[in-house]
């Protein structure tokens, strides 16, 4: 927005600064698709050269600078901004400087951006978007093991996810993501906790720039030690949940529960549907009798009434990836799952 005598900028800026045109387009895209939403907290610029940066008369409103590296070494001492961030090409950054690789892909940059602006508090206090009503809560607890609660799950946040900002979050001990997905995570459910605790106003940033992201679904990587679940209070798993929801970033979030979840009971209260996987071989049948007869006990029969019970066909093959989920015998299930409770 502009006016006579000034400019008048209703965000922050992000500026990206690299003379290789279609890299700088190519996150350009991404950034301002991004920016269509209303917790993006930037504006995007883009400088192809460091003459039309040095001459760009809102550079004191730069919070974040991205620079490629061929440009930061040609031009060193020109380039400054709330936070500079040399995007490198290859080889080692500049010492003392934050960066990142240019070369992986456009996501992952954002994601990482946004993570160390939080981290360096460059990030305004998040405008909450929505309450806690809006997100529904789907979970997906089995007192029975081996039962295919995860495959189940991740499929569900996949489908769902054509339609629907959705997050998924895994509550197991030993989830085995990261073999899984070929990769290894810097932060996790965990750290997610810990963000959780700083009351800064920018947990929704810190969420968006843990995210990771299959055929549209995302998902935050499961927390690696179980002792770190187990230490996790209730209060603060529910506080993790409303948070979420008053983010305004998801519809539903998928959450793929166990036993080591303090408040797991209390949890399910708020979900509004329960699915849970039955078997009906003995020690399966057994598990599942035991565990509805707790809930009675405890006068959670609430529960067990928004509970659907899902009995899992002997399936001839599935997909060997978390990725290849949608197609097959277990995709064409959950789908009717979905058009029958959630309408989705």
């Amino acid at each position: 927005m502009t006016a006579k005598g000034g400019i008048f900028l209703r965000k922050n800026i992000l500026a990206i600064c690299d003379e290789e045109q279609d890299y700088a387009c190519h996150l350009l895209d991404y950034l301002s698709r991004s920016g269509g939403r209303e917790s993006f907290p930037f504006e995007i610029r883009v400088f192809t050269e460091r003459e039309s940066w040095e001459q760009f008369p809102g550079r004191e409103s730069v919070q974040v600078l991205l620079v490629s590296q061929s440009l930061y070494e040609r031009y060193e001492g020109v380039w400054e901004a709330g936070m500079t961030v040399v995007l490198t090409e290859g080889r080692e950054g500049p010492p003392g400087e934050l960066c990142i690789d240019k070369y992986q892909s456009v996501e992952a940059v954002v994601r990482k951006v946004l993570e160390l602006a939080a981290r360096n508090g460059i990030l305004p206090p998040a405008a909450r978007m929505g309450e806690q009503g809006d997100l529904k809560l789907i979970g997906i607890y089995s007192p029975v093991r081996r039962c295919l609660q995860t495959t189940f799950s991740f499929t569900l946040g996949q489908l769902l996810a054509r339609k629907h900002k959705v997050l998924y979050l895994n509550f197991e001990c030993f989830s085995g993501f990261g073999k899984m997905m070929r990769q290894e995570f810097q932060a996790d459910l965990s750290d997610l906790i810990y963000f959780l605790h700083n009351r800064d106003g920018r947990f929704p940033y810190r969420l968006e720039g843990m995210t990771q992201k299959v055929n549209g679904l995302d998902y935050i990587p499961p927390a690696f030690s179980c002792l770190d679940l187990q230490r996790v209070e209730k209060e603060e798993w529910l506080t993790l949940l409303e948070e979420i929801g008053q983010s305004g970033l998801y519809e539903y979030a998928i959450l793929d529960l166990s036993e080591v979840v303090n408040g797991l009971f209390d949890i399910l209260k708020r979900c509004a549907r329960v699915y849970t996987i039955v078997r009906d071989d003995g020690f399966g049948a057994a598990k599942q009798e035991h565990y509805e007869a707790l809930l009675s006990c405890l006068n959670h029969e609430d529960i067990l009434e928004n509970t659907r019970k899902c009995r899992l066909p002997l399936f001839r093959q599935l997909p060997q990836g978390l990725g290849s989920l949608t197609r097959g015998e277990l995709a064409e299930l959950v789908q009717k799952l979905i058009e029958e409770d959630l309408k989705g």
